[in-house]
C-alpha cells in the first residue's frame, strides 16, 4: 500500500518561491519511492500551482487570502488567515485525503497551535524551518541550514522525541544539481563569467543594483548570465541595463540553473537555498542577506570559508559591491578555496537521506512487562543475535526468568520494547550508575538490514532524556566484527571513544 503524505506550503509575491520549490523537491524523490502526494496550499498572487500540477501531483486549492491573521507572529501576514481558519480548511481537505501517514508544514506562519490540530488527521508530523523562533508539535523537523548552535536551536521548540535533521547535508536540491556535480570543471579561481540570481521575485531589485556595480567595472570581456523569475516586478529594468553590458544575457524563469552555475566562476546572490546549490557545485559566491532569516545561515557559511558574506542587502550599495567584485577577480586563489569548502559542505544527496527517514517505519519504545520474558528469552537466544552479544554462553530459561523479574523491579535497570505498527521489532537495555547509562540492543530476528536499528536507538535515548533526566552519558560495548551495530550506533549520533583490548588465556 502506497505511503500517503500530504505537503503545507505557500509560494507567493512576498512569500517568495523557495518553500514550494524544495518541497516539491522532497515530494519527487518521495513520489520516486512509491509515495502518494497531495499539496495543500493557499490561492495566493505567485502562488507557483502550475510548477506542482505539472510535477504531477494532487493540488488542493484553499482560498484566497483575507485579512484575518494572527498578530502575535511576524510572518503571520504571509499566511492570509488565521492559524485556526487554516487549520479548519486545511482539515478539510485531509478529510478528502483519508489518513496520512504524514503531514509536511513547510510555513513561517504556522506553529504548535496548527501542527496540534492536526494531530488527528496523520500519523506523524514534518516540520521544515530555519527560524527557530517557535515551538513545533512534530515527529520530524529539518533545518537544511548551517548554523553556529545547530544542536541546540530547537532544544525548548520541539517535543523531546522529535528526531532533527540539521545542517546542509540534507539539503533539498534537485536532482539536476547531483548531475552537474559529477561533471564538473576544476575551479581555477580566474573569472570568465558570472552567475547572478537572487531568487523567483527580487521585490528589492538586489539584481538591478547588482548590474549596475558590474557596469562600474568595465569588465567587456566577463560574460555575465542573469537569472529572474516570473513573479520578479522589475524585469524591464533589468532587461535594459543587460542590453548595456556588452556580453550579459538575460535569462526568464530559467529551468537549468545548474548547468548555467556549473559553467559559471563567480557568483552573487541571496542567503537561503540558492546558497546551498552553488555550494554543491562549487561555484564561489558574494552573498548578500535578502531577509532576516538568512543571516545566521550566511554568517556561519562565511565563517566556514565557504562564501564571501556582505551583510543584509538593505545597506549594501553599488559601490560596495563593485570592491567586492574587484577583491574577487583579483583573488583567485581566494576562489579556489571558496569551491573547494563549498563542495564539502553540501554533497546534492540531502533529498535521499530525508526520504530515507520518513519512509522508514515508524518505532515506538515501550517499558517491557512480565508476558514479555519467554519472546524475550527466544529472541535473545537466537544465533544471530548471539553471535555478536557480549555472552554468549547458553542461558536457562528458569535462570532468565529469575533475572528478568529482577530488572523489572530494579530502578537502575530498564528495558524497553521497540514497536512497529504494533509488531515488536527490537529490545533495548539501559543501566544506569550515577550519572552514566549503559545500553545494550539487538533487534527482533526478521529485522535485520531494515534500517531499525538507528531508529531503535535514538528513541531510546530520548527514553532516557526524558525519563532519567540525571543521566548525562550513554556508552555502548560493541564486538568490532558487529560492523552494523558500530554503522547504527555511530549514524544515531555516539561516538568512538576509547578501545577495548582482549586476550582470551583458557577456554
Amino acid at each position: 500500500m502506497k505511503m500517503r503524505i500530504a505537503f503545507r506550503a505557500d509560494a507567493s509575491s512576498q512569500i517568495g518561491s523557495g518553500h514550494i520549490m524544495r518541497c516539491l523537491t522532497l515530494a519527487n524523490k518521495l513520489c520516486e519511492n512509491g509515495a502518494d502526494i497531495t499539496f495543500i496550499c493557499r490561492d495566493h498572487n505567485g502562488h507557483l500551482f502550475e510548477l506542482i500540477e505539472a510535477s504531477n501531483h494532487r493540488l488542493i486549492r484553499l482560498p484566497s487570502s483575507t485579512s484575518s491573521t494572527d498578530g502575535d507572529s511576524p510572518h503571520a501576514k504571509w499566511l492570509g488567515a488565521t492559524q485556526e481558519k487554516d487549520a479548519d480548511q486545511t482539515v478539510e481537505a485531509l478529510k478528502v485525503l483519508g489518513h496520512l501517514d504524514w503531514l509536511i508544514v513547510d510555513h513561517y506562519a504556522l506553529d504548535v497551535k496548527w501542527e496540534t490540530a492536526m494531530r488527528s488527521y496523520a500519523k506523524c508530523i514534518m516540520v521544515i524551518d530555519d527560524l527557530a523562533d517557535r515551538k513545533h508539535d512534530c515527529d520530524l523537523l529539518l533545518d537544511q541550514n548551517l548554523h553556529h548552535d545547530m544542536e541546540a536551536r530547537y532544544e525548548k521548540l520541539v517535543p523531546l522525541t522529535c528526531k532533527k535533521l540539521l545542517g546542509p547535508k540534507y539539503a533539498l536540491l534537485r536532482p539536476e544539481f547531483r548531475e552537474a556535480r559529477d561533471k564538473l570543471k576544476v575551479r581555477d579561481g580566474s573569472v570568465k563569467r558570472v552567475f547572478v540570481f537572487f531568487g523567483g521575485s527580487d521585490a528589492a531589485n538586489e539584481t538591478g543594483k547588482t548590474l549596475r556595480a558590474i557596469k562600474l567595472l568595465g569588465k567587456k570581456n566577463v560574460a555575465i548570465d542573469v537569472i529572474v523569475g516570473a513573479t520578479n516586478p522589475h524585469q524591464q529594468d533589468i532587461a535594459s541595463l543587460c542590453a548595456a553590458l556588452p556580453k550579459a544575457r538575460l535569462y526568464r524563469q530559467a529551468n537549468n540553473i545548474a548547468e548555467l552555475m556549473a559553467r559559471a566562476d563567480l557568483s552573487i546572490g541571496a542567503g537561503g537555498g540558492t546558497m546551498w546549490e552553488r555550494c554543491c557545485l562549487g561555484l564561489p559566491a558574494i552573498v548578500m542577506s535578502i531577509a532576516s532569516n538568512q543571516q545566521s545561515g550566511c554568517e556561519a557559511a562565511a565563517r566556514s570559508g565557504g562564501i564571501l558574506y556582505l551583510g543584509e542587502a538593505k545597506s549594501i550599495g553599488i559601490k560596495l559591491l563593485e570592491q567586492a567584485f574587484r577583491i574577487t577577480f583579483a583573488s583567485p586563489w581566494l576562489l579556489a578555496s571558496m569551491s573547494k569548502v563549498g563542495v564539502l559542505l553540501v554533497d546534492g544527496q540531502g533529498d535521499g537521506r530525508v526520504t530515507k527517514q520518513i519512509l522508514k517505519p515508524t518505532i515506538m519504545v515501550r517499558k517491557a512487562q512480565l508476558s514479555d520474558c519467554q519472546p524475550i528469552f527466544n529472541w535473545r537466544n537466537n544465533r544471530e543475535i548471539k553471535q555478536f552479544s557480549m555472552g554468549t554462553n547458553p542461558i536457562a530459561f528458569s535462570e532468565h526468568a529469575v533475572w528478568f523479574r529482577k530488572a523489572l523491579k530494579n530502578s537502575n535497570c530498564q528495558i524497553l520494547i521497540g514497536e512497529s505498527y504494533g509488531e515488536a521489532v527490537g529490545v533495548l537495555r539501559f543501566d544506569r550508575e550515577d550519572k552514566c547509562a549503559v545500553i545494550s540492543v539487538y533487534l527482533v530476528p526478521g529485522n535485520f538490514g531494515k534500517g531499525i536499528g538507528v531508529e531503535l536507538i535514538e528513541q531510546g535515548t530520548s527514553w532516557i532524556e526524558y525519563n532519567w533526566p540525571k543521566v548525562e552519558l550513554i556508552e555502548a560495548a560493541i564486538k568490532t566484527s558487529n560492523t552494523s551495530s558500530i554503522s547504527a550506533f555511530s549514524e544515531a549520533g555516539f561516538n568512538k571513544k576509547s578501545y577495548i583490548f582482549v586476550k582470551q588465556i583458557r577456554n
